[in-house]
């Protein structure tokens, strides 16, 4: 099992932080406002996500949607999307 702590309310605002920060990096980067943003982010932070929750799940998908909250035909679902199942 999981020995695992939950994070610190210090460490969910560094990871609130970090998102605020590169976000206004990219929009300050681009010469005109983005299209789909919201998709581009959550693909880039969506797949490591995944990889790191099935590596510590040793790929057990029942215990990774479960880890993650989401039911296991949507964990499968992202899975095909990022290519990390068949």
């Amino acid at each position: 099992m999981n020995n695992a702590k939950p994070l610190t309310e210090e460490q969910c605002s560094t990871l609130e932080s970090a998102v605020r920060t590169v976000t206004q990096q990219y929009l300050q980067a681009q010469e005109e406002d983005p299209k789909n943003l919201y998709r581009l982010i959550i693909d880039e932070i969506e797949k490591p996500l995944l990889e790191k929750v099935m590596e510590h799940t040793y790929g057990n998908q029942s215990r990774a949607a479960i880890c993650m909250g989401i039911n296991r035909a949507t964990l499968r679902s992202r899975l095909k999307r990022y290519g990390l199942i068949s």
